[in-house]
């Protein structure tokens, strides 16, 4: 049988056609195996980097369809980065942190302290103002003051007479700087009587104050050169002119002792007894507080070493009483 050419080209035609698809959809299929294996989240990479070659990461990370992949998916991984925190850097942070709150809260609470505005004023005659700087039986002009110095014997010096320590009382001693021309026996007598003058803080506080052995005290009274000041009452800087309340210490700069205050003149009795009123007030949890007005009395927790601020110099802790008389329960 005789075959038409004609048909022959076509059938031919066709399964070439055939043949030329079938190829090429295998190559398509093996292609589409490949990308599918090689798109991979990043937070995998390092899962399988030991198993897939050098070429293939590098074409993985080549395409343009892996890195936008890579971008929608990636994610921050919080495991890892709480692993690179160095847990002792932490630590030290904290620890920081909380040295500045503890210095700040054991700052002395004395010169350089908050001050606290008051909002009412208490006035008094000539009069009265002189009849405050004297307290019974204690020469506070004179301030204790001898002739000679204490010896270098020993560091510091205390009164001879000393009671047992009592809790009814607020317990304190005092503690003279060898080198000071200044009578421990005569400053008990001095001190015990400005505190529990009725004027004084025992009246405001109900308590008496006693003299004890300093390794007893509540408190300690301390007198001391200007040098010895900034060494007790660091942190509060001093700087050789002030004194202060440090914790359980209340330090009286000599230099204050023997000059006073410029707003005082000559008036050292009525300096003297603010003195010890105003750091042992400190003490007993008073803050700082500022003149309330012109010619009115100056607050005793005011800060009059420095200025009354056209306030009237005064020793005794009147204002507190008042507080004290019209706080409500």
């Amino acid at each position: 049988m005789k075959i038409n050419p004609t048909f022959s080209l076509f059938t031919g035609l066709i399964l070439s056609f055939t043949a030329f698809y079938l190829v090429s959809s295998n190559i398509q299929f093996s292609y589409n195996q490949l990308v599918s294996l090689d798109i991979v989240d990043v937070e995998d990479v390092e899962d399988v980097e030991d198993v897939v070659s050098e070429d293939e990461t590098k074409m993985k990370l080549d395409d343009p369809k892996l890195n936008m992949d890579s971008l929608i998916h990636e994610e921050p991984n919080l495991k890892e980065m709480e692993k690179d925190i160095d847990p002792l850097t932490i630590e030290k942070e904290i620890t920081s942190e909380n040295e500045i709150k503890e210095i700040k809260s054991n700052l002395p609470e004395s010169d350089g302290a908050e001050i606290n505005s008051t909002y009412f004023s208490i006035y008094k005659t000539n009069e009265e103002v002189i009849d405050n700087n004297a307290v019974p039986n204690i020469d506070m002009k004179n301030g204790c003051l001898m002739e000679y110095s204490l010896s270098d014997e020993k560091l510091w010096y205390s009164p001879n007479e000393q009671d047992s320590y009592n809790s009814r009382f607020y317990n304190i001693s005092i503690q003279v700087e060898s080198g000071l021309n200044l009578d421990p026996d005569c400053l008990s007598n001095m001190i015990l009587g400005i505190l529990n003058d009725q004027r004084g803080w025992s009246t405001i506080e109900n308590i008496n104050f006693q003299l004890v052995n300093s390794e007893y005290a509540d408190l300690n009274v301390i007198f001391a050169e200007p040098t010895t000041v900034d060494e007790l009452c660091y942190p509060l800087q001093t700087n050789g002119i002030y004194s202060c309340r440090n914790e359980k210490n209340v330090v009286i700069n000599m230099f204050r002792w023997l000059s006073g205050a410029k707003d005082f003149g000559t008036d050292l009795s009525t300096y003297r007894i603010y003195l010890i009123n105003h750091e042992v007030g400190h003490y007993l949890g008073w803050g700082h507080t500022d003149c309330p007005s012109e010619n009115a009395i100056a607050p005793v927790m005011m800060q009059q070493s420095k200025s009354t601020n056209s306030c009237i110099p005064n020793g005794w802790p009147i204002y507190e009483r008042i507080k004290l008389l019209y706080s409500t329960p």
